[in-house]
């Protein structure tokens, strides 16, 4: 009955709550980095990610309510640093780095409705594209940066038509970095060229098909997850400006005040890990604890849960 309250009263009670520490959650049953994670009808999936030796076609539901992972069927082909996202309550995987790929970025998309008992193909993006950013807005895809030969544009999927197009005239291309939508809004943080990680942020009003900046991270990173959590922006590890530097920070953005502050550290450093929030719960799931090409050779199972309780 508590529980039942207390979530009621955080809701209820904008802004009247106090976070807890990061706690250790329930691990996952396969390890791995480079993996992508989105919440679809309040449950938690963790698809794909690196292994030791190739990308994993692994996928995983995580039920906040049972407090337990399950199976669900396998992705066609082993994928890391592909873009996922729940679109109208099914899951899209798009591009990203093959097992069978030879290390050349892909643009093959599949998708996978709770219904399914297996994944389905989907039309291809417009370019091959890997490490970049997917989210979900008004009913549509938007696939931002990464890496391929034309990344430099926003590709964006109707469902309706079930095509791809690509809009120009976005910031330049980073690899590595997140996307989230709050509204029709859509923030993409941080990220970088091979060379050199970024702080910067870029916002992208879908109504109005234009692009603005705001508050920059003051630690520049890629490879950092990210979610948003009661009405802001939480960012958490990555990789920083070291090749083997791994971030164990955690920064909330505040988009009505376009400001950052410092939240809790996490327990441990993790670059490559995956990010969602499921009620007052915000779940960080997998990643490796060594800088880039050493992130799958030091993957995770484990989660981490940050817990919003009232304040009384």
């Amino acid at each position: 009955m508590f529980r039942l309250f207390a979530i009621f009263w955080l809701f209820a009670v904008p802004g009247a709550a106090l976070a807890q520490g990061w706690s250790e959650g329930r691990p996952m049953d396969t390890a791995r980095a480079a993996l992508s994670v989105v919440e679809m009808q309040g449950r938690i999936y963790a698809i794909g990610g690196a292994g030791r030796l190739a990308p994993m076609s692994v996928a995983e539901r995580y039920d906040p309510a049972a407090g337990s992972w399950r199976g669900i069927p396998d992705l066609p082909v082993g994928l890391e640093q592909f873009g996922l996202a729940n679109l109208n309550g099914t899951l899209y995987v798009a591009g990203g780095y093959a097992a069978d790929g030879n290390g050349e970025a892909g643009a093959e998309v599949w998708r996978f409705a709770e219904t399914d008992r297996e994944w389905q193909p989907a039309p291809a993006l417009p370019d091959n594209r890997a490490a970049f950013a997917m989210v979900a807005v008004g009913g549509k895809l938007y696939a931002i940066g990464g890496s391929g030969s034309q990344s430099d544009a926003m590709a964006v999927f109707d469902p309706e038509q079930n095509e791809w197009r690509l809009i120009e005239g976005g910031p330049k291309a980073r690899r590595a970095a997140i996307a989230l939508a709050i509204g029709t809004k859509i923030y993409v943080i941080a990220g970088g060229s091979a060379s050199a990680p970024s702080g910067q942020l870029d916002i992208y009003d879908t109504e109005s098909d234009t692009w603005t900046k705001g508050a920059a991270l003051s630690i520049a990173r890629s490879g950092h997850a990210a979610a948003v959590f009661t009405g802001k922006i939480h960012v958490m590890g990555g990789r920083g400006g070291g090749r083997g530097q791994t971030l164990q920070d955690h920064w909330i953005y505040d988009p009505a005040r376009d400001s950052w502050s410092q939240g809790k550290n996490l327990s441990t450093p993790r670059t490559g890990a995956g990010a969602a929030a499921v009620g007052p719960s915000l779940y960080l799931i997998g990643g490796g604890s060594g800088g880039g090409f050493y992130a799958s050779f030091t993957s995770m199972n484990s989660v981490e849960v940050l817990r919003i309780l009232p304040e009384f």
